[in-house]
């Protein structure tokens, strides 16, 4: 129990010797903890690991290399380069080469090896494996020798982590493999047997790698696409090499065909009908043949010729002089023609008419033109005249100066009828206005036709004038043919349209 005495507290003698116990116990707990601590300290390696260009520091109490690798998850090959101290000391370096996995692939099989060799021979010869010049060395798919170093090693680095032990890497694998060379034998055409070892895997890769050539059209059995198989046979049998013109176009080809026609068979080209081919199909086919073939084809052709129709003039006394009525309006006929035509080449080179036919007979053309005639009055500042026929006349003029006559001719000054020229006296196309008619020209008067020129045909008529008073014409006119008109079988009724007026 505990005394009070005034205002202190007492503390009894038993209870003061159990608290001084337990923190004794307490400080003896601590010496014991740092004893340990030093001694624990004192027995700790500091060892440095290098893999490569990577290392990294390890605490241990481990006094065995392998014993510190295995236990920080590195279990040693036996191709592995270890380089360390026995026994482990504070301070110790390890330096640790690990062996390289390849992948070896020869004679159907698949190994994996740890290797510290660099040259695929040496590697070939740890696996055992044994191979003659004829075999094919790849590395990586590569081509390679026995003297062929592998190349440098490819890791796939971990992410960047402090933590990471220096071996934590994934090294890509190698792989080497080993193609035997095979025997075959070869029969190439009218050749001897040749033997060729090859290391390809197809009759085709074995033929090309030996430069052996197939062309289009050769045969090779087995085929090219057939693996190779040790001792096989392989026969090649040859094509010709030809040329071929088909209608105008050339190529070059090869064949097997015994003939020309075997040849052309072979190829899909076909020979039809008329076609030529030079040489014939039977010849026997060469190294180096021109072959020509021609294309041929016969074929109708038609054609329509039109024929023009006959226009003819009949007579009719109810109509009046100078008008005229169709009748019957013409059409043409049509003749059709039947051509045998031949073509060579895409080009037409004989035509020969073999029939012709009448399709459409022409129809004749009926104009019919007016005979009658009945006086007509015109009132003229000279008076009123009766006329038979107007005719509507290209107007020129003329004197006997201007008429291209020598005057020391005799006829000088004189018309054709022997009248000497004046006025009044116009020149006329006889065929259109006879001779010795009166007629009537608007603005010049009264005349008669009494003479010819080798100018004036048709309708075309010249006015006379002397020398004193020529007035130049050169106009249409309409001129009347005074009554009485004359006989019947001296008139004109068609006239002719020249020159065409305006």
């Amino acid at each position: 129990m505990e005394t009070v005495v005034g205002r202190k507290r007492v503390i009894p003698a038993r209870s003061l010797s159990r608290t001084g116990y337990r923190s004794w116990l307490i400080g003896l707990a601590a010496l014991l903890l740092l004893a340990v601590g030093v001694w624990w300290y004192q027995q700790v390696l500091v060892v440095t690991v290098q893999v490569g260009e990577r290392s990294r520091r390890f605490y241990t109490l481990t006094r065995d290399p392998q014993t510190l690798l295995l236990r920080y998850g590195y279990t040693l090959h036996p191709a592995d380069i270890l380089t360390a101290p026995t026994r482990l000391h504070d301070g110790a370096r390890i330096v640790l080469q690990p062996a390289r996995p390849v992948r070896i692939m020869a004679d159907g099989r698949t190994r994996l090896l740890w290797t510290q060799a660099q040259e695929v021979g040496d590697i070939l010869r740890e696996a055992g494996l044994v191979w003659s010049q004829e075999d094919e060395l790849r590395v990586d798919g590569m081509p390679a020798t026995p003297d062929s170093t592998l190349p440098p090693r490819r890791r796939t680095e971990p992410p960047a982590d402090p933590s990471a032990m220096p071996w934590a890497s994934d090294e890509q694998i190698v792989s080497i493999s080993v193609q035997r060379a095979v025997p075959i034998q070869v029969i190439d055409g009218d050749n001897l047997p040749a033997t060729v070892v090859t290391t390809a895997t197809t009759i085709g890769e074995a033929l090309a790698a030996a430069d052996v050539p197939i062309y289009l059209g050769d045969t090779v059995f087995p085929a090219l696409s057939s693996r190779v198989r040790p001792g096989q046979r392989v026969v090649i049998r040859r094509s010709l090499p030809i040329r071929v013109t088909v209608a105008g176009r050339q190529f070059s080809t090869r064949s097997q065909g015994r003939t020309v026609g075997d040849a052309l068979a072979a190829l899909g080209v076909p020979v039809m009908g008329l076609d030529r081919v030079q040489p014939s199909l039977q010849t026997p086919l060469r190294p180096h043949t021109e072959i020509t073939i021609v294309r041929v084809q016969e074929r109708f052709v038609y054609e329509d010729e039109y024929l023009p129709f006959e226009t003819i003039w009949v007579p009719d006394d109810s109509l009046p002089i100078d008008q005229r009525r169709v009748k019957q309006g013409g059409t043409a006929g049509i003749k059709r023609l039947r051509y045998r035509v031949r073509i060579e080449d895409g080009e037409e080179i004989s035509r020969t008419l073999e029939d012709e036919w009448l399709v459409v007979e022409p129809q004749t053309k009926i104009i019919a033109y007016g005979r009658k005639i009945v006086p007509q009055t015109l009132e003229t500042p000279e008076g009123a005249i009766t006329y038979w026929r107007k005719i509507r006349m290209f107007a020129t003029s003329y004197s006997p100066g201007t008429s291209g006559v020598d005057p020391s001719r005799p006829w000088y000054g004189r018309t054709r009828l022997g009248l000497l020229m004046r006025r009044g006296i116009v020149a006329v196309d006889p065929s259109v206005v006879n001779l010795r008619q009166e007629l009537y020209v608007p603005g010049y008067g009264k005349g008669l036709a009494a003479d010819t020129g080798s100018a004036i045909k048709g309708k075309h008529i010249d006015l006379g004038y002397d020398d004193h008073n020529l007035r130049l014409w050169r106009q249409w006119v309409d001129v009347y043919l005074l009554w009485p008109p004359p006989p019947d079988y001296q008139i004109r009724y068609v006239l002719p349209d020249w020159p065409p007026a305006p």
